[in-house]
């Protein structure tokens, strides 16, 4: 493909498609996980809502990562410096390996305090505690296939990721069971099988990576850290990372709220939340087709594609929305009876379902926004918004909703609604504010 060249419309559906079907399958593993689980137990399901959002602080770091990655490198190469942008991406790589080796050793440390923060007691405290353990073993894993994924999609390539997460899925549905139920270790067991598969995963990338036309004269050398490499890898990526990482920290305060309603409701947030992702992977291809693009037209100076690649986004990624809101609203109470036999299970995922079916709209542009900031080289605003969406605005309103007001789970399900609706009608203001400074940025090398 030819970010630079192709037609906006059909370069965005020719990315996500692809990339939204490997993100589905990188989810259905999760789900898997989350099923077979619930087979085990009710104790075992909440164990693993409890260590979800304890693991994805270190995934933060490598999702930051990658996704710094894809902008530089790929401004670089719309800049026409490949050279550059091959060492760019060596260094990525480097830079993902050492931090997500701290960052495990760091989240391992902090993870007993973690897990009382969340409230997390008794049983499904201690399964919870042995799955993160053994799962912060694979963070290299996980964020060096984020990067190599970055240095695909630079090239319009997303179909490599796609076939890795079908694999991955189809060797997870055969190996969960096998440490789990033969091998007779509980949820330790679903921390080994995705070890396993994301080492698979990293070693098809790598190969894929390998084979790239700009990658070709690359040296070992090149993967030596460099100071000045790293220095603006952090720079991007930092801002990412803390993005994500408030992420992590928003699901904490949520899980701390939701846990004040016992273990029912926690095991009924764990499964729907895992229900809603599967809607919002239909536009997480558009927001890494948007990164990929805008980085690429950046770096080449093209304005006119920047916002024709937000307005396009932004059309796909809503209109998909409203049709995943209708979908999660017919279908919320069997995919809820898909994962527990409780009935108080079941009718607390439904309603938070009915909720989310409202805010989907707000989470596309939300997300869309932020992928655009990010191919800008602005991360640093998403951050801004996120520390408003994630924490201020979230402790907030679950403060006023639940202790001050009295309100049952449903204050929780509101204050979301309410925080994200806003949120996102004001970080579509500042991305287009953004285009206009970029545009008069630009506009002096376009003057004759």
């Amino acid at each position: 493909m030819d970010l630079r060249n192709d037609p906006v419309p059909s370069l965005i559906r020719r990315l996500a498609v692809p990339a939204s079907v490997g993100m589905v399958f990188s989810t259905l593993l999760n789900v898997t996980d989350t099923w077979y689980a619930g087979m085990l137990s009710p104790t075992a399901l909440a164990a693993l809502s409890l260590g979800g959002p304890v693991f994805f602080l270190v995934m933060t770091l490598g999702i930051g990562i990658g996704q710094a990655c894809n902008a530089l490198v790929g401004n670089r190469l719309g800049a026409d410096e490949e050279s550059a942008a091959r060492f760019m991406a060596f260094q990525a790589m480097s830079f993902s390996v050492i931090v997500a080796a701290v960052g495990a050793l760091l989240v391992w440390l902090a993870s007993p305090w973690l897990f009382a923060v969340m409230g997390g007691e008794g049983e499904y405290l201690l399964q919870a505690r042995s799955y993160t353990n053994v799962v912060l073993l694979g963070a290299v894993f996980f964020a060096l296939s984020l990067v190599l994924n970055a240095i695909l999609n630079t090239q319009g390539d997303t179909y490599s990721y796609r076939n890795a997460q079908i694999v991955a899925f189809v060797a997870n549905l055969g190996l969960d069971p096998f440490f789990m139920f033969t091998l007779g270790l509980g949820v330790t067991g679903v921390a080994l099988a995705t070890i396993c598969v994301q080492a698979g995963v990293v070693c098809w990338l790598a190969f894929k990576v390998k084979n790239l036309d700009f990658l070709h004269d690359g040296k070992w050398m090149e993967f030596s850290p460099r100071r000045s490499a790293f220095v603006e890898i952090a720079r991007q990526s930092i801002p990412n990372s803390a993005s994500m990482m408030l992420v992590a920290v928003g699901s904490l305060i949520i899980v701390a709220f939701v846990a004040r309603f016992g273990e029912s409701a926690m095991a009924a947030y764990g499964a729907a939340l895992r229900i809603e992702q599967l809607i919002l992977l239909l536009i997480i291809g558009i927001n890494i087709a948007a990164l990929s693009l805008t980085g690429v037209n950046y770096g080449a100076g093209d304005i006119a594609r920047i916002r024709e690649t937000f307005l396009t986004g932004a059309r796909y990624s809503c209109g998909l929305m409203v049709v995943g809101a209708v979908l999660l609203v017919v279908f919320a109470t069997p995919l809820m009876s898909i994962f527990s036999d409780s009935p108080e299970v079941v009718d607390i995922g439904v309603t938070y379902l009915y909720f989310e079916a409202a805010v989907l709209p707000a989470y596309a542009m939300l997300f869309l926004c932020a992928a655009m900031l990010q191919g800008l080289k602005r991360p640093q605003v998403a951050l801004y918004f996120n520390i408003l969406r994630q924490v201020v605005g979230q402790l907030l309103l679950f403060w006023l909703a639940i202790d001050v007001f009295g309100m049952d789970l449903t204050g929780i399900w509101w204050s979301v609604l309410i925080i994200n609706w806003v949120l996102a009608v004001c970080i579509y203001i500042a991305v287009r504010a953004s285009l206009r400074r970029v545009s008069c940025e630009l506009q002096p090398s376009d003057s004759p």
